[in-house]
């Protein structure tokens, strides 16, 4: 795929803006290293194909409208130059600014006729193509993009690839059976329940986060206020207690993170126009951004509210991936948990 067409892909699906700079082209998120002939060499991801530096640093300059060299040389105009360095991707077929209707309504058209909007998620999840570029490691993975809800959730890890989801599975299985087995003490007396603090620690550990108390009481009183789901009694919320209470209560609470909560505002701009989405958020009105190590993890084009530490965003959160959950199952008639597809979404949301 040519470069410009590489560039139009992401403005389509808002991975870039339609006016642009070499810089965004050249970020160290898109760095992705390659064996050519036995040597490694850099390249840059845009669209699904890989660039070297070189033809980035000058495909925006030589392609511009009136100013570029190839453009002098009777090639056709791809860009604009709207100020120093700054330029407007030209569409191909219309040879104008890319519209409204051009960004928007291709993506959504496979999605228009399904049922819900619960049905949109699992059939984005079904069908659309996964994969990420693994920041840490700077490379892509999987290797090879994959499609289907099997691929994608044989294609999880936590913290590094050699951790697998069956890996992690069986971790969190450990850890539902000893709350399951803390559980009945809890209703009847949570003096006895001495193994708490030590279990939150494990569980906080694995998740990589903070242990928020060594306050076995309180540990107990949260657990006791969660497993009601009042919305007018929170419980204590954050990327350690969200894990707590989905161990406790695992067919109940997903695992409420930044990369979860980003997965779910992306998948919806995804599938749903503008005025779909004003419907969706006043479904699901406390579903907001969390913001990740370092950050925010993706821009929405969208306004979303803040959900970090809100107890109702984590029961609308549990209402969404259940409903999506269930729809996923009668699509592929499949009889998936709440823990694979909140697997799935930790990894869309990467």
């Amino acid at each position: 795929m040519a470069l410009h067409d590489s560039i139009i892909l992401e403005i389509c699906n808002g991975g870039l803006s339609r006016e642009l700079r070499v810089a965004d082209l050249t970020n160290e998120a898109r760095k992705v290293l390659q064996t050519v002939k036995g040597s490694t060499q850099e390249f840059y991801r845009v669209g699904f194909n890989f660039y070297k530096k070189t033809n980035l640093d000058t495909e925006l300059a030589n392609f511009a409208e009136d100013t570029g060299y190839w453009v002098k040389a009777g090639r056709a105009a791809k860009y604009r130059k709207v100020g120093p360095g700054l330029y407007r991707v030209i569409a191909l077929e219309e040879t104008e600014a890319l519209s409204e209707v051009d960004t928007v309504e291709p993506v959504l058209a496979q999605y228009s006729s399904l049922p819900s909007f619960e049905d949109r998620f699992a059939y984005y999840l079904e069908t659309q193509a996964f994969q990420v570029f693994d920041r840490k490691r700077k490379v892509l993975y999987p290797s090879t993009g994959v499609v289907g809800f099997p691929a994608r959730l044989d294609s999880y890890f936590w913290p590094k690839p050699s951790l697998n989801y069956g890996v992690n599975a069986a971790t969190l299985q450990g850890f539902i059976d000893r709350a399951q087995n803390m559980l009945p003490k809890l209703l009847d007396d949570a003096r006895q329940v001495t193994d708490i603090v030590p279990l939150f620690t494990e569980i906080c550990n694995w998740g990589k986060v903070s242990l928020p108390t060594t306050d076995a009481q309180y540990i107990v009183d949260q657990l006791l206020i969660a497993q009601r789901g009042r919305r007018t009694q929170a419980a204590a919320m954050n990327s350690a207690w969200t894990k707590l209470y989905a161990i406790f209560f695992p067919e109940d609470f997903v695992i409420y993170d930044s990369r979860v909560a980003t997965a779910l505002l992306l998948i919806g701009e995804t599938v749903m126009s503008d005025s779909e989405l004003e419907i969706f958020k006043q479904r699901y009105p406390a579903l907001g951004q969390i913001a990740g190590r370092g950050g925010s993890r993706y821009c929405t084009r969208t306004y979303w509210r803040h959900a970090w530490g809100k107890w109702s965003a984590q029961l609308d959160a549990n209402t969404l991936v259940k409903r999506v959950l269930a729809a996923l199952n009668q699509r592929t008639q499949s009889q998936y948990r709440l823990r694979e597809l909140e697997a799935v979404l930790f990894m869309e949301g990467y």
